[in-house]
């Protein structure tokens, strides 16, 4: 689990790389682009098997076995549920949401907001389908880059488990940055009114209203 500071923290995330550790998790918000490029080539050169998560996100959980990050670990409760955000609040927003109806995470993943991370929503995906604690999903994204479309179309043809979904940043202006590195519209499919269409065109049903998401899966199970 990686806190260095952001002049740092590249190089500590290429140490464990090379150390071949399975699990790297980077809090750490403000990494330069460009530092993140050069982790993400390195780890290409090397084939690494390390599997990264984050920069610039809580961490992860799976109540009552382990908790790696910053997220409040009191209102999380052992369940049947995945979550999986680009958003930290967000994410506790869910996990709460979930965890009031009583039906609790199996495991909640926060992806982190940098435009160059490692785990993405489509990896998470893959695993949540993968695990026989996990029932259904809960998808949060944001504005900006394709990651949320790329799940989408990859869960239309291959998720055997409902997914629900919610994008943050309806009402962001194009070409402004809002809050993390990575929420910035530069076009096309990359803004929360087009990431929604083609979330509901491939079966995941969403909202607009981050207080319904537990409503909403409840609708699907």
């Amino acid at each position: 689990m990686i806190y260095v500071p952001p002049a740092g923290a590249a190089g500590a995330i290429l140490e464990a790389v090379k150390a071949e550790l399975e699990l790297v998790i980077c809090i750490t918000e403000g990494i330069p682009v460009r530092d993140m490029l050069e982790v993400k080539s390195i780890m290409a050169q090397l084939k690494s098997k390390t599997l990264l998560l984050g920069p610039n996100c809580p961490g992860l959980i799976t109540p009552d076995e382990i908790k790696i990050g910053i997220m409040p670990g009191h209102i999380h409760r052992k369940g049947r549920i995945g979550i999986v955000s680009r958003s930290g609040t967000l994410t506790y927003e869910a996990v709460g949401q979930v965890t009031e109806l009583g039906l609790g995470q199996s495991s909640a993943v926060g992806i982190g907001g940098d435009p160059i991370n490692g785990l993405k929503h489509i990896d998470i995906l893959k695993m949540f389908n993968d695990d026989p604690e996990t029932d259904a999903v809960i998808m949060i994204g944001e504005i900006g880059g394709p990651d949320e479309v790329n799940a989408a179309r990859w869960a239309k043809d291959n998720m055997t488990k409902p997914i629900v979904g919610f994008i943050a940043g309806v009402t962001a202006p194009a070409g402004k940055r809002m809050g993390h590195a990575g929420a910035l519209i530069s076009g096309g499919e990359d803004t929360a009114d087009a990431k929604l269409a083609v979330m509901e065109a491939c079966g995941i049903k969403t909202t607009r209203n981050p207080s319904e998401m537990g409503k909403l899966l409840l609708s699907v199970l």
